[in-house]
């Protein structure tokens, strides 16, 4: 587990790389990772997190995720105001209803950077959802850290975006996008650091499930078919297809 802690950091970094020179040009991506999320939280986690707390207890588990997918979803709706999905106003003419469908706040200061650092908090929580996917059972270790991965990668699109509209400048963005990506890495140091009883780390595991299906079902794909409707079946296939893969690694991992 230790080593693979370390990937979300390269993760994190090639998303942010990637948003500074390609921005609006990575929807193929999110469609896929979109069904690694999805995949993962249904297959493995809410699996794991049933047998963790009892067969009595299944209600635990659903409430769990629902209260991750409700939490998460109303931080989303903060956190990604500004997101790197959003086309700049100056694609549109001005007075069309896409000006205003797409216009970004204009908060400065505190309340800029607040998007992003609040990123990094949540890049902290994938952290320790990897190790407490590990220690559940390697197998489901290794498939919450390959939803993580691609997960991190749109966190560091997203990171970048942010503080670049906050900050209006590059040194600002790559100094988030550090921290951003440092934050997994010791979020799953955490996690050896704390003796989590079966049931709590069942409780915990269903309300990732709930998180990791709102990032995919009611942010990624969305968002993937945001500027060009008519790509959408493409796209609901490549997410199609990260579901695949996620069955594939599952039965490798065993």
């Amino acid at each position: 587990m230790p080593l693979a802690a370390l990937l979300p950091f390269f993760s994190t970094l090639a998303g942010g790389m990637a948003a500074l020179r390609f921005h609006h040009r990575l929807h193929p991506f999110m469609a896929f990772a979109s069904g690694v999320l999805v995949a993962t939280a249904i297959v493995d986690l809410l699996p794991e997190a049933q047998e963790l707390v009892g067969p009595e207890r299944g209600m635990e588990v659903g409430i769990a995720a629902l209260i991750g997918y409700l939490v998460f979803t109303l931080i989303e709706s903060f956190i990604h105001q500004q997101s790197f999905e959003h086309a700049p106003d100056h694609e549109h003419p001005p007075g069309t209803a896409e000006t205003h469908r797409h216009a970004r706040p204009t908060a400065r200061g505190f309340l800029a950077i607040l998007p992003p650092a609040s990123l990094i908090i949540h890049s902290l929580l994938d952290g320790l959802a990897i190790g407490l996917a590990f220690q559940a059972g390697a197998g489901l270790g290794l498939i919450v850290l390959l939803a993580v991965l691609a997960h991190d990668f749109a966190d560091g699109m997203n990171v970048v975006t942010l503080a670049l509209d906050a900050a209006r400048g590059r040194r600002l963005a790559i100094g988030f996008l550090v921290l951003d990506a440092l934050a997994p890495v010791a979020g799953a140091g955490l996690s050896l650091l704390i003796a989590i009883p079966d049931v709590v780390l069942g409780w915990l595991l269903g309300s990732f499930a709930g998180v990791f299906i709102a990032i995919g079902a009611s942010h990624l794909l969305p968002e993937a078919q945001h500027e060009r409707p008519s790509d959408g079946p493409f796209l609901i296939g490549l997410s199609a297809h990260g579901g695949v893969l996620v069955l594939v690694v599952r039965s490798v991992a065993g």
